[in-house]
């Protein structure tokens, strides 16, 4: 059975991988054996024995979580239990199949190269314990991959539900947390290396079924062998009931009976009989507090932006507070900007009435609004507060003003203009977060989010340089009113967007991904953009959120503030006469970093346009061609 599946996963692989996603799959591998050198390296640290268990043992916990959070960000396996699910195979068999399947991919070659710093810590103790840390490590490999399987239903059962959905979207927000704030690793990794964990965290972590094959191997160099064999032991017999345990989950799967609660039928009349614009905000408001995918966007932007404030915390840094409502607003707009391509099909309600469009657009904004602005306004307040200096105040508050209004006017101008086709809601798979790709879009609407603020921001800015309070404060009405402009005339412009382009976006939702590229240029720039140009793009994005945020807005907060922990803040280390401007260069190579992903990405969306333009005219020649009699 498992060798079936095993050439059954090749042949699927061999015939899909192709294009980006195998550009992808190199790229997570490189960075995959980057990060394994690493996890190896750590095998031969200078430091204790006991200190180097530990961090062994974190680090294998750490692998064992990324294994079981893949599911979550769109890991789904190349071979389903669900497709499976008539097979007249009993269902341990199809487990033990499955599990050999599993096996085969680069994220498992990647960790079992991690792995073997098990190995290479056993060497250090000598024959014997290399000898017992190549079961270890089979074990624990196993583990690692059986869990990622039972990670992957859990998260299925999840993303079916509103309470699961913000289970998921919780976990989405720490790991994007901890992606970009890494760099505390190190930090903390010089700490323990001279001091080692405190005796309470070294328990709880060697207490971990991930750490069990560390214990063996480090019994076995004491000789003490009744803990040597028991780790094992236990390792074997947790395998061998998680597979029991998935085999039993792979039988029919009962689905429970939908439950719709609300108000009643007559008081949704009511509602509706106030306008279409009310109408529709009371269906999107409901939408919002339902549908799974939607209650993930909603618990995300402040989640990230809640652990992104806090993590300062560590350091006692104070000063990234203030800005937790605008981080909101900015990330609230980011990951909604897909509204219509999350709604999937049911744009026909609206274009089967025409004239609803302006009504449609109106109520989305302003349920969007109702929904992020005044938690955005809270947070920006509380963390002010809690900062105590009130020099953040207009900063913070011009910020969130605009970052509300814009986010509000370019969510539904980017969700026509960048729509990505998912699968109707009825339709999801198990994994919450395959609902297409949206890369391309957030990658829009960030930048065009930050461009509206920059007016207000840049008024803050120049009240700072020029010693003007007045001119500090005025930035916080520059802020509400290019928010409010935005608002206003760019929802005008997606009402405008829907009415034109309305057929050809339900075409595409129905057609799905696949016909993406026959429909509109901007819903397949990214994939049809030349490797070097997509590489250019995203390296320039990467380097314009380092040098924007960590390295260039986050020590100017310190300075205007003065609560500074200078941590990795490469200005702060300078002179006190080179400080402000490195500060003031890192604004300027990030917005110029900014500048130029944009740059490419524009030019290569126009470039596209012009050639399915070309196609599609030659096309109509051709057809008027053949339409003419041959006299």
């Amino acid at each position: 059975m498992a060798g079936v599946l095993i050439r059954m996963k090749l042949t699927v692989l061999r015939h899909t991988i192709a294009g980006p996603r195998a550009t992808w799959m190199l790229t997570g591998g490189l960075v995959g054996l980057a990060l394994a050198a690493g996890t190896i390296a750590l095998a031969t640290a200078d430091a204790a024995p006991g200190t180097v268990l530990d961090l062994l043992a974190v680090t294998f916990a750490i692998w064992a979580f990324g294994w079981m959070l893949g599911p979550a960000f769109g890991g789904d396996p190349v071979l389903r239990a669900e497709q499976f699910a008539l097979e007249p195979v009993p269902r341990t068999r199809l487990a033990l199949g499955l599990l050999g399947a599993a096996f085969v991919g680069v994220t498992t070659a990647v960790t079992l190269v991690a792995f073997t710093a098990l190995i290479v810590y056993a060497a250090r103790f000598g024959v014997l314990p290399v000898i017992v840390s190549v079961p270890g490590l089979v074990l624990q490999l196993t583990l690692v991959v059986l869990l990622s399987r039972l990670a992957g239903r859990f998260f299925g059962a999840l993303s079916r539900s509103r309470s699961g959905a913000a289970v998921t979207a919780l976990i989405t927000a720490t790991m994007m947390v901890l992606s970009q704030s890494g760099w505390v690793v190190f930090i903390a990794l010089d700490v323990v290396l001279e001091t080692g964990f405190s005796p309470t965290f070294s328990l709880v972590v060697r207490l971990l079924p991930s750490s069990w094959a560390v214990l063996a191997v480090e019994a076995s160099a004491r000789g003490d062998w009744l803990w040597t064999l028991l780790p094992l032991a236990g390792l074997a017999v947790l395998v061998v009931l998680l597979v029991l345990f998935w085999g039993r989950l792979l039988g029919p799967r009962r689905l429970a009976r939908p439950v719709v609660r609300g108000s009643s039928a007559q008081a949704a009349a009511r509602r509706a009989d106030r306008g279409p614009v009310s109408a529709v905000y009371v269906k999107e408001v409901r939408t919002w507090l339902r549908d799974p995918l939607r209650v993930q966007s909603l618990v995300v932007a402040p989640a990230f932006a809640i652990l992104s404030g806090l993590l300062p915390l560590l350091f006692d840094a104070t000063a990234f507070l203030p800005f937790v409502g605008a981080i909101t607003a900015l990330m609230a707009s980011v990951t909604c900007a897909n509204l219509y391509g999350q709604d999937g099909t049911a744009l026909w309600l609206t274009l089967l009435l025409p004239g609803t469009e302006t009504a449609d657009v109106r109520g989305r904004q302003l349920a969007w609004l109702t929904l992020f602005g005044p938690l955005s306004i809270a947070l920006t307040v509380l963390g002010v507060l809690l900062h105590g200096d009130p020099a953040l105040w207009p900063w913070a508050l011009a910020a969130t003003f605009s970052l509300l209004g814009g986010g509000g006017g370019l969510l539904l101008v980017v969700a026509i203009d960048q729509l990505v086709p998912g699968p109707d809601p009825h339709k999801n798979k198990n994994s919450p977060l395959d609902h297409g790709d949206v890369t391309g879009q957030a990658f829009v609407m960030l930048l065009l989010a930050l461009s509206v603020a920059t007016p207000a921001l840049g008024t803050v800015l120049a009240g700072e340089l020029l010693d003007q309070p007045l001119l500090v404060w005025a930035g916080v009405p520059v802020g509400l009113f290019v928010g409010a402009l935005s608002y206003w005339l760019l929802g005008a412009a997606a009402v405008k967007k829907l009415i034109a382009r309305g057929p050809e976006l339900l075409y595409l939702m129905r057609a799905g991904k696949e016909h993406e590229g026959q429909v509109g240029a901007e819903t397949a720039v990214l994939k049809a953009m030349p490797r070097h140009r997509r590489g250019l793009l995203w390296t320039s994005f990467f380097i314009g959120c380092i040098a924007l945020f960590p390295q260039g807005l986050v020590p100017l907060g310190m300075k205007l503030s003065g609560d500074i922990a200078k941590v990795w803040f490469f200005p702060l280390y300078l002179p006190d006469g080179l400080q402000w401007p490195a500060i003031a260069l890192m604004l300027v190579l990030g917005l110029a970093a900014f500048a130029l992903s944009g740059w490419v990405y524009l030019t290569e969306t126009r470039r596209l346009r012009e050639k399915l333009a070309r196609k599609a005219a030659e096309r109509a020649e051709r057809v008027a061609a053949e339409a003419v009699p041959v006299g």
